[in-house]
């Protein structure tokens, strides 16, 4: 099944002159980065020579070309040690992305189009994701949405071909698929991976069989590679409402790749773990594309990655077998790698780990480190910035509680709005929006309306992040915009709450939110999840937190613990959840002040903890009357719609 670049007419010619070695070019390290005056002195090299692909194909062509021996992909089957993996070349890669490419154009995807991709990280989906971004757009859809939504998702994104996961691959994912094709019926194919499905929809095919059949040596279709053509759309933001879906280009996709290897110092000599989804930008570019780009070789963790706890429990064996040199997660996967016994493990091929898509608490970060001996760095980006605003360089300074220095050829400005609603930039050194501008920003999303707010009128992305930079470059971000407690006008970090609890040695995590309050707006509370083993006095955990925290106001005013925080998809705290939590809790209080003639039938809260649902029963009509009028009060000024209902006594 080898097969050597010189094999493979789908590579462009190998040429020794000056204008071919400028041409044929991997997005490798140029040269060391410590400070932003050597992104400074990068930048006065021309850009086109710097990064001379024009579309993602045009990458794997040249890494093909350059290093078509050397591994490219290794796909873990499962989280057994002793479970065969599937592992691809460079030159082999670029086959796969070739036929997948020709399969899709076959269909009517050439130069235009939406495939969609329903499925974990099995064995054929980057390829899969990379030939539909040369045929047309690629679409990876979050698996662990509610078909519902997911139906919503392929309507916005008018998609034409569906691949999903079948029965004999993932039976869960192909229960959910057939829901979604009967709600989506725009679909000219259905191509189900792992085998033929059992299906009388003519629209239902095997596409292990008709991508077998597709050449891999050439493209059957008329390519043009055009750096500004959408390549790929991701899902951002809720799950409810309009759907809001993120076009990234090849320019953008490719600069993202090429800057972080930059920063991060990437070669063709390293590897990397891979555990995040690739419906994920952590997947595909922080630590897929940044290596795969360079001629180096990503292993990735399983169809479930790092949701899979039993690839987090054998991390460190996964390390010394493939002698990787470059792992990650986000803050929680951090935390939860930081509790495996590195057990005598060789670890020593590891030059770095890095954490993003999440602040991270500094205690999580100091754990990490003194118990794996491995530098954690910090990384920022977002889908509309395919990942990559700022990262700590590599060789320059570790700034704990900083992301870092801007990409190459990228700007980050700080900034307000002034009493006019005009963007200016805020005093050195002081906090304010996170504004990115860059080759690796998009221009907008599908959707025009949701550009509103999004964007300064001169293309910057708002991040709504708040942030400072220091005199030399490094970013500190200080909290999100919508995340602030404001507590009777008294803006709240949540992180110094959580920066507190995090510090105790109990904790594994934790997540401050704010609970409506009807005189103050909101009180800061807080959710812990211990760490393995632990068990704590809430009492006594509630005084170390306030003790600690020298403002008052910020001192949390309930503690909660839970068997876990809530987490997205791809391990991100999620927040709106806490948020519904925190209603919760506080209805149950003014309805627990109300007396035992009142009894809770059941109670819901949604949106953010902005809405919420009660079903009461009283004892008499009286209670009911006087109750309600009680409740009512209560209630009158949160900062919330709570509907009451009262059920038949």
């Amino acid at each position: 099944m080898e097969q050597r670049f010189g094999d493979n007419p789908a590579l462009p010619p190998r040429r020794e002159t000056g204008e071919g070695r400028a041409r044929i070019r991997t997005t490798r390290s140029e040269q060391r980065i410590r400070a932003l005056s050597d992104i400074e002195r990068l930048e006065r090299e021309p850009y086109d020579e710097l990064l001379p692909s024009r579309s993602m194909y045009e990458v794997f062509q040249a890494t093909a070309t350059l290093y078509g021996d050397r591994p490219a992909l290794t796909m873990l089957r499962s989280a057994a040690l002793d479970d065969a993996p599937t592992t691809y070349t460079h030159a082999q890669l670029l086959a796969e992305i070739t036929r997948a490419a020709n399969l899709f154009a076959h269909f009517g995807i050439a130069g235009q189009g939406v495939v969609s991709i329903l499925a974990r990280t099995h064995a054929r989906v980057p390829a899969l994701i990379w030939g539909a971004e040369t045929a047309g757009t690629a679409s990876c859809i979050n698996y662990l949405l509610a078909p519902d939504v997911i139906a919503a998702l392929l309507q916005a994104e008018q998609t034409r071909i569906l691949v999903c996961a079948g029965p004999a691959l993932d039976a869960e994912v192909w229960a959910k698929a057939c829901e979604v094709i009967a709600r989506v019926p725009g679909l000219q194919a259905i191509l189900v991976l792992g085998g033929q499905a059992d299906c009388d929809d003519p629209r239902v095919l095997d596409l292990d069989e008709l991508i077998d059949r597709q050449p891999g040596d050439r493209l059957t279709f008329d390519y043009v590679a055009d750096p500004d053509a959408i390549a790929a759309l991701f899902h951002t933001g809720g799950t409810t409402g309009v759907p809001k879906l993120v076009p990234q280009t090849h320019r953008n996709q490719i600069h993202a790749a090429w800057s972080l290897a930059q920063l991060f110092d990437l070669t063709e000599q390293d590897v990397s773990l891979n555990g995040f989804p690739l419906f994920h930008v952590g997947g595909t570019t922080t630590i897929g594309m940044s290596v795969l780009a360079t001629g180096g070789h990503v292993v990735m963790l399983s169809p479930a990655g790092l949701r899979d706890p039993e690839i987090v429990k054998n991390i460190w064996r996964f390390v010394e077998r493939y002698r990787a040199t470059f792992i990650g997660g986000v803050p929680t996967s951090i935390g939860a790698m930081s509790e495996v016994p590195v057990n005598g493990c060789d670890v020593s091929s590891v030059r770095f780990a890095f954490t993003g898509g999440a602040p991270l608490p500094s205690a999580i970060g100091q754990r990490f480190e003194e118990r794996t001996g491995i530098a954690l760095l910090e990384q920022y980006g977002m889908t509309e910035s395919v990942a990559a605003i700022a990262a700590t360089p590599l060789n320059g300074r570790h700034v704990r509680g900083s992301v870092g220095l801007r990409a190459p050829f990228s700007a980050i400005d700080i900034m307000r709005r002034d009493e006019t609603g005009d963007w200016v930039v805020c005093p050195a050194g002081t906090v304010g929006s996170v504004v990115a501008r860059g080759p690796q920003i998009v221009r907008g999303y599908l959707n025009p309306e949701h550009d509103r707010n999004a964007f300064t009128p001169d293309g910057g992305l708002v991040t709504g992040d708040l942030g400072r930079l220091d005199e030399n470059g490094y970013l500190f971000l200080t909290g999100r915009e919508k995340d602030l407690i404001i507590r009777s006008g008294h803006n709240i970090d949540p992180q110094a709450i959580e920066d507190v609890a995090n510090s105790h040695p109990a904790v594994a995590v934790s997540a401050a939110v704010g609970m409506p309050d009807a005189y103050a707006g909101e009180l800061p509370v807080i959710f812990v999840a211990l760490a393995p083993g632990q068990s704590v006095d809430t009492d006594e955990l509630q005084r170390f937190i306030a003790d600690r925290i020298p403002e008052p106001p910020a001192r949390p005013r309930h503690l909660f613990v839970l068997d876990a925080i809530p987490v997205t998809g791809v391990g991100k705290i999620y927040k709106p959840a806490l948020r519904d939590m925190a209603l919760v809790y506080k209805l149950r209080m003014e309805i627990g002040a109300l007396g035992q003639a009142i009894e809770l039938i059941d109670i819901a809260a949604a949106k953010d903890g902005t809405e919420a649902a009660v079903t009461l029963r009283a004892a008499t009509h009286a209670d009911r009357e006087r109750c309600d009028n009680s409740l009512a009060a209560a209630l009158a000024n949160l900062h919330c719609k709570v509907e009451v209902a009262w059920a038949q006594a």
